[in-house]
């Protein structure tokens, strides 16, 4: 889907709302249509079912509803197991899309190591509890909870240190994978470095403190601090990685 034909989705959502004088939501957006939604709309609710989601829903509240996050449309699955087995991400992810269900009506998944939370569009929260027994052939309990009452696990992260040629987005990366800049610039060049959720083929770019930098194949870093040079001028970075 363009950027454009995005954006009018959402504006259609806002048009509803004024029309029929009721709240409106979106279904869950990644993180770039977050990005593109946020430069367009600066003042858009956006709510994934707990502080810090990253998939997260865009609401519309009429001039007379004062905007309420228990309004958006989103259940909680908590999915436990009698059975030890190491279940990822993708494993539950993979099980929700093999029945049918798109990808924009599922939210986070936060995988704990005794319990599985889910969010997910309140529609299809009853389908999937009825739906889904197993998962990677492991034995399941869904249970429908309020997101009230969701345990949301600490993000875990490593700190990254590098020391880079400079603070440009090609010296960065080179600093923080251990490559040469002219085997960063083809990783640039061809469209595996997002910057805050864009694609940036700049090589010169210059990130700043707090940016979100994702490298295909490696995984996301955060710009967490930027430090003093070394006597060759090169500069002192670490970087936030999520695990």
């Amino acid at each position: 889907m363009s950027d454009d034909i995005f954006l009018n989705k959402m504006h259609d959502i806002k048009r509803l709302s004024e029309k029929y004088h009721t709240a409106r939501f979106s279904a869950f957006l990644d993180s770039r249509d977050q990005a593109i939604l946020k430069n367009e709309i600066h003042d858009a609710i956006l709510f994934g079912g707990f502080n810090d989601a990253e998939r997260v829903m865009y609401g519309v509240f009429p001039d007379w509803q004062e905007p309420n996050i228990e309004e958006f449309p989103i259940s909680a699955l908590k999915i436990t197991s009698k059975f030890k087995k190491e279940l990822t991400h993708r494993h539950f992810l993979g099980s929700l899309l093999s029945l049918g269900i798109e990808r924009n009506k599922i939210g986070d998944i936060l995988v704990a190591e005794d319990v599985t939370y889910v969010f997910v569009m309140s529609d299809i929260a009853e389908f999937i509890k009825n739906n889904i027994t197993k998962i990677a052939g492991v034995g399941v309990t869904i249970e429908i909870v309020s997101i009230c009452d969701v345990v949301v696990p600490e993000k875990k992260f490593e700190l990254i240190s590098a020391i880079c040629a400079s603070q440009r987005l090609d010296a960065m990366i080179s600093g923080l994978l251990n490559k040469s800049r002219n085997d960063v610039k083809n990783i640039i060049l061809s469209g595996k470095v997002l910057v805050n959720h864009f694609e940036i083929t700049k090589i010169d770019f210059t990130p700043k403190i707090n940016d979100l930098i994702s490298i295909r194949g490696f995984g996301r870093v955060i710009v967490f601090e930027i430090g003093n040079k070394t006597r060759s001028d090169r500069v002192h970075i670490t970087f936030k990685k999520f695990i």
